[in-house]
């Protein structure tokens, strides 16, 4: 078992990921909201004001999803990510890792 944790920077294209995680048989997914160190800083740190044209064009909110899956669909997972993520010159839309399960603990 892996868990794939994405980081999406650009929530526009959430719902097609989600459907098309969907069509490859992923069918439990957790999202979460986010914000990213950089954006925090530049707006509530006043030090780091000067660092809000750094950011400019980011968005200020993000996605995590996380699944827990088998490990021989990490690679249509991936597919999934570029396809519909990736489709621009602008390469930073998402990136995922992924990490080993040794245990699932459920409480019944």
């Amino acid at each position: 078992m892996k868990l794939a944790v994405i980081f999406l920077n650009r929530i526009e294209v959430l719902e097609d990921l989600l459907s098309a995680f969907l069509e490859i048989g992923i069918s439990g997914a957790t999202v979460l909201d986010s914000v990213g160190m950089g954006h925090i800083i530049s707006e509530n740190i006043p030090i780091f004001a000067g660092l809000r044209n750094t950011f400019a064009g980011s968005s200020p909110h993000n996605k995590i999803i996380l699944i827990i899956t088998e490990e021989d669909l990490v690679e249509h997972i991936l597919e999934v990510i570029e396809e519909v993520c990736n489709q621009e010159e602008d390469q930073t839309k998402s990136f995922m890792i992924t990490l080993p399960i040794d245990k699932i603990f459920k409480n019944s």
